[in-house]
């Protein structure tokens, strides 16, 4: 530390050699009064009687020169740290934003995926149960095509067996001989109907063909006339007077009327 000399003084601030009369230090800028000369420490002081803090001896102060770059580079590391921050933050956002996305869109995609079980589920079993009634159905005709096929077959055994019988009842009449005695018992006769008028006793159907298989031209309700023009076995032969097609009648279904003359 430099001791004062004439007409010199150390500076209250920065301890450097000033003017005596100077109110202002040239070198740290400092204002003072001219009795403002800090108490300097003298060597032959006492070590009792000297203060315990040197730093109450001298002004801390920071000169002004290095005030304002001090506080701008505060501001600008303070405004650097403030940016990084707020993009770290913003960074963290947007991958929080983005995750929440996702984990979204996954719960969409399995809740659709469900979905799409679920209805291929009741879609195959929507298949199963058509093929089931398809099978049915199949096993259904079937059995009406054979329940069919027997009934075709019992009405032709059934015409056969009339046939025969009227056909055996014709040449037991024909082979039987005269009977001139009172015991003997007249035969039944099944010789074929006369042409004539009929009248039908019931409804009944009037067949293309002599045959119950044939197909029914049209259904003749009881009690109508009929023509007759020939017959064969149990049918009888029939034309319309009102331009209707010719067709068959049971010889059951009708009974005799008039004979043609």
């Amino acid at each position: 530390m430099e001791e004062p000399i004439n007409g010199a003084r150390l500076c209250p601030s920065c301890a450097n050699t000033i003017e005596e009369t100077a109110v202002k230090c040239p070198y740290c800028r400092a204002e003072f009064a001219a009795d403002s000369a800090p108490q300097w420490l003298n060597r032959n002081t006492p070590l009792s009687e000297r203060p315990t803090d040197l730093k109450r001896t001298k002004n801390s102060r920071i000169p002004a020169r290095f005030v304002w770059p001090a506080a701008t580079l505060l501001l600008v590391l303070a405004a650097f740290y403030a940016g990084a921050y707020m993009e770290h933050r913003h960074g963290v956002l947007t991958a929080e934003a983005y995750t929440k996305q996702l984990q979204t869109k996954d719960q969409m995609m399995q809740s659709q995926e469900t979905q799409m079980s679920r209805l291929r589920q009741e879609l195959r079993d929507n298949t199963n149960q058509l093929a089931d009634l398809k099978a049915k159905l199949e096993a259904s005709q079937q059995a009406v095509a054979g329940t069919q096929q027997r009934l075709a077959a019992a009405n032709r055994e059934v015409e056969r067996r009339n046939t025969t019988r009227s056909s055996a009842a014709t040449r037991v009449e024909s082979r039987a001989p005269a009977s001139s005695g009172p015991s003997s018992a007249p035969l039944p006769s099944t010789r074929p109907a006369a042409p004539g008028v009929y009248e039908t006793v019931r409804e009944t159907p009037v067949y293309d063909t002599p045959s119950s298989q044939a197909h029914v031209i049209s259904q003749i309700r009881g009690g109508t006339r009929i023509n007759v023009v020939s017959s064969g076995g149990n049918w009888l032969e029939v034309r319309s007077k009102h331009g209707n097609p010719p067709g068959y009648v049971r010889s059951d279904d009708a009974r005799l009327v008039s004979k043609v003359n």
